[in-house]
């Protein structure tokens, strides 16, 4: 796995992106590109994400600083797929089609969402964080939060783990206390199976509990189920474990090739939770972060199976997102 800090660093901060992720879709006249995010100063490395093959600028790729595009070069070594190969991938792992873009870009110029800071709204947490005393996490969740399609939840290259570990491993490598986590997160969940699940959550007695649903619920569950399906967990952990706090995640957002769920739910989604804010509960507003990311990029970008799952990249998103919030 790659150092730690570059993968939980918030991008927003930062004037180094690491591992930005692309794809190179092929246009109907056969060239490719793709966007970065911010417009680059100097590219640091250009590389599968795999890691195992670098690419060279001039005879793999040209770069446009000025729009902050990444130009596949006719004959360059980087994957690219088209939109025909997309639509039959049915959600199989797309990390083969992934390139990663590491470069240098000016400061300031993210001037979208930024995640606010809310950790006195957990002072358990903070006070426990802040003395270096051992914190405990539970993560319940669907697919995303299992892990896929993070390359370490493959067990391919370069093995980043996904975000719930992410966040427990920045924890413990910021104040140096001792971060247990259990990712009790299923696939193809929605937060009422999490309803069921809520006495197997308080019998590990966390401090922390990472509630991270919405991709599956947006297939039948309008804001208002949602939110009281996500309002149920807390209420029945809570009722198992007083002292405990929430961070609720608002999920991703699907590709267009994900037919089977309702795109408008997401954004009501994400207005539904914040309504759950209070002492005790915070929102990671992934929903906001995502959409103003790709706003700028493809969404395929970011995504681990062309559908509904976050890649590397996303994952690190998520955790960042999280992280921020915390401390």
């Amino acid at each position: 796995m790659a150092p730690l800090d570059p993968l939980i660093d918030p991008f927003w901060l930062s004037t180094t992106m690491h591992r930005e992720s692309v794809v190179f879709i092929s246009r109907e006249d056969g060239q490719s590109e793709a966007r970065l995010l911010f417009p680059p100063d100097a590219i640091l490395a250009v590389t599968s994400a795999a890691g195992d093959s670098a690419y060279v600028e001039g005879a793999d790729y040209l770069i446009d600083h000025h729009a902050g595009r990444i130009i596949r070069t006719p004959g360059s070594r980087m994957p690219r797929v088209t939109r025909e190969v997309i639509a039959a991938a049915d959600g199989a792992l797309t990390h083969g089609w992934i390139v990663d873009v590491t470069y240098t870009h000016p400061a300031g110029l993210w001037t979208s969402h930024v995640p606010a800071h809310a950790g006195a709204r957990l002072p358990r947490v903070t006070r426990r964080l802040q003395r270096g005393e051992p914190l405990t996490i539970c993560l319940t969740g669907d697919s995303i939060s299992e892990g896929y399609d993070a390359s370490g939840f493959h067990g391919v290259p370069p093995y980043q783990p996904a975000f719930g570990a992410l966040v427990a491993s920045a924890l413990q490598h910021r104040y140096g206390a001792a971060v247990q986590l259990h990712n009790l997160a299923t696939a193809g969940w929605t937060a009422a199976d999490a309803l069921w699940d809520t006495g197997r959550i308080a019998a590990a007695s966390p401090d922390l509990v990472i509630v991270a649903f919405g991709m599956n619920d947006a297939c039948y569950a309008d804001a208002g189920e949602f939110a009281a399906n996500v309002s149920g967990v807390l209420r029945r952990v809570r009722d198992g474990v007083t002292h405990v706090e929430f961070v609720v995640v608002s999920p991703m957002l699907p590709t267009l090739e994900c037919t089977w769920v309702v795109p408008g739910r997401f954004d009501q989604y994400r207005g539904a939770l914040a309504e759950l804010t209070a002492d005790g509960v915070v929102v990671a507003d992934v929903t906001r972060l995502w959409s103003e990311v790709v706003a700028r990029k493809d969404p395929h970008d970011l995504s681990g199976n062309g559908l509904n799952h976050p890649n590397d990249f996303g994952h690190r998103l998520y955790a960042q997102t999280i992280l921020a919030l915390i401390g």
